[in-house]
């Protein structure tokens, strides 16, 4: 199966603080070349690193934070769905060739109706406990895409059979692991994104987190989390915390040991985005402001002289020149 999921699964798993030592003792065989074309991971070998999280973070919703974190990857397979397809049928085509690409084991049946939409997704192997981190953090990755595909609120409702009081309000419990929406709304707002010019935004997301990588400490594994949840505008403290299993409380502590607090890390977070998006003038200060997370266009403003000394369109001007 595609090695790129598996990296970003091993890079979570660090981030929640298991040890990849533990894994590379598990499977001894994973690539060395993660980025080749060519590079591939066995099924088997994709459970084992499956398994070895689920025992060391024995959690309710493991596979919807799991999936949350992939979300940024997603974001350029999104760009490229959401710009070839132009109805339903096509974007369903798209998505259910990556799926099945991506994860060989995969059997994923859409039923498409006036009024109702469904996307039913099966891991038929002997792999079941797993299964349930494997499938919903699958379900969180399309139900992603499609609502990025949408310039509105698109409402999905995910089924599992593991579901709890602890799950998000829009997973309910169900026999089968499955997506269901109103096929009308994404009909209405399927459009060509190319106004968000994630192919952009996602190579400047991706430098930055390749370089807080080598820090061990909690503080950066944050700005790795906070990266991570992006869609793109930064998530908020409570949405961070949860990708940890912590209490916010408990969260802010661990920052505090580390004499750091949350609102410190994203303002570091939006001065160095902003310092990438403002060198791009395809992006207006209203859509700067909207990625990173504030207010309203004057706060952005007020924020940015205090960090480069200039206003954002007095630096537009400046490096215009240089």
């Amino acid at each position: 199966m595609n090695a790129s999921f598996v990296l970003n699964l091993i890079e979570y798993a660090q981030t929640r603080g298991i040890d990849k030592k533990l894994i590379d003792d598990e499977i001894p065989n994973l690539p060395k070349n993660w980025h080749s074309d060519n590079a591939t991971v066995k099924v088997e070998d994709f459970y084992k690193i499956v398994s070895l999280i689920q025992k060391s973070l024995s959690e309710d919703g493991l596979g919807i934070r799991i999936g949350n974190f992939f979300n940024l990857q997603a974001l350029g397979l999104i760009y490229q769905i959401s710009l070839q397809s132009s109805s339903i049928t096509e974007a369903f085509h798209y998505l259910k060739n990556f799926a099945t690409i991506a994860f060989p084991f995969l059997q994923l049946t859409v039923y498409i109706s006036q009024t109702d939409a469904k996307i039913l997704i099966l891991a038929d192997n002997q792999f079941v406990k797993e299964n349930t981190i494997v499938l919903e953090s699958i379900m969180t990755i399309i139900s992603r895409e499609l609502t990025l595909m949408a310039d509105i609120d698109l409402k999905i409702i995910k089924t599992s059979p593991n579901v709890t009081a602890d799950y998000p309000p829009d997973w309910q419990f169900g026999e089968f692991y499955s997506l269901s929406f109103t096929p009308n709304i994404l009909k209405a707002a399927l459009q060509d994104r190319t106004k968000q010019q994630l192919e952009f935004l996602v190579p400047a997301f991706m430098k930055l987190m390749e370089s807080y990588k080598e820090d061990e400490t909690f503080c950066t594994k944050t700005k790795l989390m906070a990266l991570h949840l992006a869609k793109p505008e930064l998530p908020n403290l409570e949405t961070v915390a949860d990708a940890f299993y912590l209490t916010p409380r408990t969260f802010q502590r661990r920052l505090s040991s580390e004499n750091q607090s949350f609102r410190f890390i994203i303002e570091e977070l939006r001065k160095e985005i902003s310092s990438n998006l403002i060198l791009h003038k395809r992006f207006s200060i209203t859509d700067i402001t909207y990625i990173l997370g504030y207010s309203e266009p004057a706060v952005f403003i007020r924020s940015f002289k205090k960090w480069f000394g200039n206003s954002p369109d007095r630096m537009r001007n400046i490096t215009a020149l240089i």
